[in-house]
């Protein structure tokens, strides 16, 4: 493997197999969980709006996973049974009837932030630039651009599927974006800009839990019986704090994941300890030992990204983007215990993983963003 920013997610396919999604890679990978053998298939380079950040996640539907647009101009689809790689069109010149505004969507960097599947059975795309949710119809292959235009730049930063409908997290806008197949909605004011919340994760109880990037505070979703959701915000500056090595009071947290307690637990970017989110109760605590002042991680920024929870030894491990440990949430005990886990050698490269899979046997495989190996977590 060559270059940066390789690939931006991945997907365990029906044959077992893991297909990582390009970024900047040329090609898709193929993990064997198996047999630990890696592969590229596709042609031999992938272009779309481009070679750079061309798709950022995927979804699997049956035999097929579609890779998301970030900056291509199409939606990636690979056939997990023949291991054939298609892409599909975004109408913008059928949609717009501007062909300025047409040539300005199909162009445009940063398109959108994640996605998921709705209970129509299609998977509708987060727009973080782009003007217009994308749904992909997995049913006919084909694309449709859907809901009100949504000025702006770097609207969203993910979202989560619960009760049938998607809710987005206002990265740069001031509201919630709710995403169902019968209406695409706006709902709460936080204020524009301001990089507020980077992503979410869904607790037992099925609320929304927003992770603090610039602002004080969590914010939870809770669906309502109707279209209308609670929106809650949890904690202060008190114990929602980014690391002493700043001062400005930003990037704080990147991701998180609901552990097998039904609690969420939110991994430090700039802050030195993580965070608890008890959705039951509306408490936001930190967790675990300070990271900076035991020693745990030597990396003050961006040291945490994604994760995973594995159901088998009942642990969350946050998976590292430019720290030098593994972090590891013990969820099987009443109080729960945060340790790190040192990376093999070499390991001396920043962004080195972006993103996760865990496969039937509880093994968890990372994909290469920076680093030039996959990282496998036994």
């Amino acid at each position: 493997m060559y270059g940066q920013t390789l690939f931006l997610g991945g997907e365990v396919g029906s044959d077992g197999k893991i297909y990582c999604i390009p970024g900047h890679s040329p090609r898709v990978l193929v993990i064997d969980p198996v047999t630990d053998n890696l592969s590229h298939i596709g042609p031999e380079e992938l272009e779309s709006n481009g070679t750079k950040f061309k798709w950022l996640r995927g979804i699997p539907v049956g035999d097929i996973i579609y890779g998301l647009p970030c900056h291509a101009s199409e939606v990636l689809r690979i056939h997990v049974p023949t291991q054939t790689i298609t892409k599909i069109p975004i109408p913008y010149e059928e949609f717009y009837t501007d062909p300025k505004i047409a040539k300005a969507q199909r162009k445009m960097v940063w398109k959108y932030h994640g996605g998921s599947i709705c209970d129509d059975g299609c998977i509708y795309a987060i727009p973080q630039s782009s003007l217009h949710v994308l749904k992909i119809d997995p049913s006919t292959d084909t694309c449709s651009l859907v809901g009100p235009p949504l000025p702006g730049k770097y609207k969203w930063y993910g979202g989560v599927e619960t009760n049938g409908a998607i809710y987005c997290v206002p990265q740069n806008s001031p509201h919630v974006l709710r995403i169902h197949p019968d209406s695409i909605t706006l709902h709460g004011d936080y204020g524009d800009g301001g990089h507020k919340w980077h992503g979410a994760a869904k607790a037992d109880d099925g609320t929304i839990v927003c992770i603090p990037n610039n602002v004080d505070r969590v914010l939870l979703i809770k669906p309502g019986t109707d279209t209308e959701p609670t929106l809650t915000e949890i904690g202060d500056e008190t114990v929602i704090q980014t690391g002493r090595h700043r001062s400005d009071r930003k990037y704080k947290y990147l991701g998180a994941m609901a552990g097998t307690n039904g609690r969420v637990y939110i991994f430090p970017s700039g802050s030195e300890y993580v965070l608890e989110v008890d959705t039951t109760k509306n408490i936001a605590r930190n967790v675990g030992p300070n990271l900076r002042d035991s020693g745990m991680e030597r990396i003050h920024q961006n040291k945490w990204q994604n994760g995973l929870t594995n159901p088998h030894d009942k642990c969350v491990y946050a998976i590292p983007l430019s720290g030098e440990t593994i972090l590891r949430v013990d969820c099987s005990k009443d109080d729960v215990e945060v340790t790190t886990w040192p990376l093999p050698s070499p390991f001396g490269t920043l962004d080195k993983w972006e993103g996760g899979v865990i496969c039937d046997n509880g093994l968890i495989y990372t994909m290469p963003n920076n680093c030039k190996a996959v990282l496998k977590i036994c």
